[in-house]
């Protein structure tokens, strides 16, 4: 089935109507009118596909606009916008209401706000938002395409968080995901199937899969968006692009309840007969790849925790 792109129709929208409808109800605003697609939803992503469609799906764009400005024409350019939409599509109750809120006019503070749940503007760009926001929200806020910002107020931020975490909050968040991949995988993995506790130990491989991309996407510094667009957004990686077999692999292996059978439990010993915990090892030996060759670590175990707390104790000591 064709996939569908509604980033490209919403661009189309604009371009063919939405532009001249700007030009001509509000031509003493147009060029402080910052537009695009971007924000919540897989199609500002670009991601979309015919299941999207099921639902908060919809064609749009949004108007950027300043506090000063929004408050003199805020709410008619969001009456000028929905007609625009209701006379395009021809329907009467086209505004999907679902997400209304994530199109038409907003000012540039509430776009940012909303979605990181810190305001932005009022408080800046610092080490407060970078450990308290997460990935997946920062990778929302700068998705999607810019058609237009004359002044730049809008792009200026959006910049700022596109220029990515600083040095110190990056190897703090890599650090942690090398614990987790270690921990949920190389550990407690395997302690869960001697146990017989394969719920315990689908819940570690889920994990472990989670903090596997999440530092595939730290060592490409790109963020990550929301979990259920992990892997999808791995196509468009460039490092460690061949990890993502490895991911596919593990993800469709059954239990490897067979491998466990008989098999006395030794925390020093991988069980080269579950293929979870094979591949798994290979995935860590090209994630420990990459890290030396980033000259992140230097080292030759596969076993990342070690490397987890290296990184945390050069951290502690830059700061002393």
């Amino acid at each position: 089935m064709e996939q569908m792109n509604n980033l490209s129709r919403c661009r189309s929208l604009y371009e063919m109507y939405g532009a001249a409808m700007i030009h001509e109800k509000f031509p003493e605003y147009e060029d402080r009118i910052a537009v695009g697609f971007a924000g919540e939803g897989s199609d500002c992503f670009g991601y979309d596909d015919y299941i999207s469609t099921d639902h908060d799906y919809s064609i749009g764009f949004v108007m950027w606009l300043t506090g000063k400005d929004y408050a003199v024409i805020g709410d008619k350019l969001q009456e000028a916008y929905r007609s625009l939409i209701r006379s395009v599509t021809g329907e009467e109750d086209s505004i999907n209401l679902f997400v209304d809120d994530r199109r038409g006019a907003m000012r540039i503070g509430d776009f940012y706000s909303n979605i990181l749940g810190y305001d932005i503007v009022k408080d800046g760009i610092g080490s407060r938002m970078w450990l308290t926001v997460t990935e997946d929200k920062l990778a929302t806020a700068t998705n999607g395409v810019i058609f237009r910002d004359d002044m730049g107020n809008f792009t200026r931020i959006r910049e700022a968080l596109l220029d990515y975490y600083p040095e110190n909050i990056w190897r703090i968040k890599l650090a942690e995901q090398l614990y987790h991949f270690s921990q949920n995988v190389q550990s407690n993995y395997a302690r869960m199937m001697a146990r017989c506790d394969y719920v315990a130990a689908n819940i570690c491989v889920s994990q472990g899969l989670k903090s596997a991309m999440s530092m595939i996407y730290l060592l490409n510094r790109q963020y990550a968006p929301y979990y259920k667009w992990m892997r999808r957004g791995m196509e468009d990686l460039t490092i460690l692009k061949e990890s993502k077999e490895l991911l596919d692999e593990i993800a469709v292996l059954g239990c490897q309840k067979q491998a466990w059978e008989g098999r006395r439990y030794n925390p020093y010993e991988i069980n080269h007969d579950d293929a979870v915990v094979v591949i798994f090892e290979k995935l860590a030996v090209c994630i420990l790849q990459e890290l030396n060759r980033q000259e992140i670590v230097k080292g030759d175990n596969p076993f990342l925790d070690i490397y987890s707390k290296e990184i945390f104790a050069d951290l502690a000591r830059n700061m002393q």
